[in-house]
C-alpha cells in the first residue's frame, strides 16, 4: 500500500481493476464502463457529508456495478449476496449471518475511527482492519475487493489520511494480509472483536 501519486484517482481505478477484473469489463481508460464508474464510486467515497454505516458498502457496490450486466441480471448491484460464494477452496461466511456480521463491521470501524480521533489508533491501523473485516465477510456475490479499497480510501480520508493506492504488483502481499487477519480472528465463524480491538488500541 504506497502513496499517491500525480493523477492518483486514475492509477488507484487501474489497479484495482487488475487486482479484481471483471470479466468483460476492462477498466484501463475513461470511456469504459468499469472505469467510469469506479472513479464515481471513489469521489463518492472521498465526499463528505455522509457517516459510515452497515449499509455505505450497498452504496459504493451500487455506483460500481451500474450497468453492468453480471450484476444487473441477478438483481445483485448494491445487494447483498443470496447465495454462497468461495475464495479459492475457502468458503465465505453464509449469507444468512450478513446482519450481525454487517454490524459488527460498522461498529469496529466507528469505534476505530473515535479512537483515532482520541489519538488511540493510527488512521492507516483503521483502515486496514475496516477493509481486512469487510473482505472476510465477504458480502457480495463480486466485487468485494474493489468496494473494500473504496471502503480502505473512505476510512482514510475520515482519519485525514493521504490516500493509497494498493498496486497489482503488491497482490500476493494483500492477499496475505488478509488472509493472516482472517486465521487471527475470524475464529469459528465469528470475529474476535474483542481481540482487534486490544491489538490495535495503543
Amino acid at each position: 500500500m504506497e502513496l499517491f501519486a500525480k493523477n492518483w484517482k486514475h492509477v488507484f481505478v487501474t489497479e484495482s481493476g487488475l487486482i479484481d477484473p471483471q470479466p468483460g469489463y476492462p477498466c484501463y481508460k475513461l470511456g469504459q464502463v468499469m472505469f467510469d464508474n469506479h472513479l464515481k464510486a471513489l469521489d463518492y467515497a472521498l465526499s463528505t457529508g455522509w457517516e459510515i454505516n452497515k449499509n455505505t458498502p450497498c452504496d459504493l457496490h451500487r455506483l460500481l456495478t451500474r450497468d453492468v450486466s453480471f450484476f444487473e441480471d441477478r438483481g445483485m448491484s448494491g445487494r447483498f449476496r443470496d447465495c454462497e460464494v468461495w475464495i479459492g477452496h475457502e468458503t465465505c461466511p453464509h449469507y444468512s449471518s450478513f446482519p450481525q456480521l454487517m454490524d459488527q463491521w460498522a461498529y469496529v470501524t466507528n469505534k476505530l475511527l473515535d479512537l483515532n480521533y482520541e489519538g488511540k489508533v493510527a488512521g492507516t491501523d483503521a483502515a486496514e482492519v475496516s477493509h481486512h473485516m469487510f473482505e472476510v465477510i465477504h458480502p457480495f456475490i463480486d466485487g468485494n475487493g474493489r468496494t473494500g479499497r473504496l471502503l480502505y480510501l473512505k476510512v482514510l480520508n475520515h482519519c485525514n489520511e493521504d490516500p493509497r493506492i494498493i498496486y497489482f504488483k503488491d497482490r500476493d502481499l494483500y492477499y496475505n494480509e488478509i488472509q493472516y487477519f482472517r486465521e487471527k480472528y475470524w475464529i469459528l465463524n465469528k470475529f474476535d472483536i474483542d481481540s482487534i480491538l486490544a491489538d490495535y488500541t495503543a
